[in-house]
């Protein structure tokens, strides 16, 4: 089934609706591969503009060309700005592309074969979409951007340089400091889908952008969002990495004990809509209810 058939099961705003948030990560998955240059990724990338432009969002493309693993990718990362266009603005972020090859699997024979990608972009892009859903219904008092990354899965761990291609297109072309139109915090929400849900603070994150990690503390404990630990577990290379590089103050929330990472296991089995619901109730909070919401 479409998400889009699913347009009409609305909920009142800030109560994500986690069955539309899980069909939208098997719509993907149906898709096929999204790796850049594929119809899965062309699909993919058309359809969240499209679910943007449906709901509410002024789009912004941020098309480019990168090479990586020794050939030139197609990328272009989608953003959806929402509520007004002056004053605060905040980012959440997820990447919508997978990866090329599931070199985790346990059966070294598919390490060649693409990861279906449910929980590593799927659920992260599905969470940002029940966002969209909700500030359609209620518009935020503050800026907000959903941003969907591509090309943040070409890397291995001797290549981490490999990783976080879109986002590193997206720091790139970031205003300078102090100017209106650039976001003054980043949430990124990534591995966020699996049934079995455990999110703990990521070491990077915990001592990079430490207001922001509370401020997930304090949206866990005001939803009752109880698979967020507040204890750092993993150091994590991904999308926020470059973000705080560029002076981008940014939380990586994200679910890394997941066994089904970067293998062809990474199926819409493993998701769980109960899980989607969690963590879409928290970053609605993040958009509606936190200090950086307010005016």
């Amino acid at each position: 089934m479409s998400p889009l058939l699913l347009a009409g099961s609305c909920r009142t705003a800030e109560v994500p609706d986690g069955a539309r948030a899980l069909e939208r990560v098997k719509w993907q998955v149906a898709q096929g591969p999204r790796i850049p240059g594929t119809p899965g990724h062309t699909a993919v990338r058309g359809w969240i503009a499209s679910e943007l432009t449906r709901l509410g969002g002024r789009i912004e493309r941020q098309a480019f060309v990168d090479t990586v693993a020794g050939r030139a990718w197609p990328l272009e990362n989608i953003i959806g700005r929402f509520g007004p266009a002056s004053g605060r603005r905040i980012a959440l972020f997820a990447h919508f592309d997978t990866r090329p090859w599931a070199d985790e699997d346990p059966d070294s024979s598919k390490h060649d074969q693409p990861v279906p990608g449910a929980n590593d972009g799927g659920s992260g892009v599905a969470v940002l979409l029940e966002v969209a859903e909700l500030m359609h219904a209620r518009a935020p008092d503050v800026g907000v951007d959903l941003v969907f990354l591509d090309g943040e899965d070409f890397g291995h761990s001797t290549q981490p340089d490999h990783y976080s291609r879109g986002s590193r297109g997206y720091a790139s072309r970031l205003p300078p400091t102090g100017d209106a139109a650039r976001p003054v915090a980043g949430f990124l929400f990534d591995m966020v889908g699996d049934a079995d849900l455990g999110i703990w603070d990521e070491a990077n994150s915990a001592a990079r952008a430490t207001n922001l990690v509370e401020l997930v503390h304090e949206a866990s404990r005001a939803t009752a969002a109880r698979h967020f630990h507040p204890e750092a577990r993993h150091i994590v290379i991904d999308d926020h990495i470059p973000l705080l590089e560029a002076g981008l103050p940014t939380v990586d929330i994200i679910d890394f004990d997941y066994p089904a990472w970067h293998t062809v296991a990474d199926t819409p089995d493993k998701i769980s809509a109960a899980s989607l619901a969690e963590v879409s109730r928290v970053a609605a909070w993040l958009v509606y209810r936190s200090a950086l919401a307010k005016r």
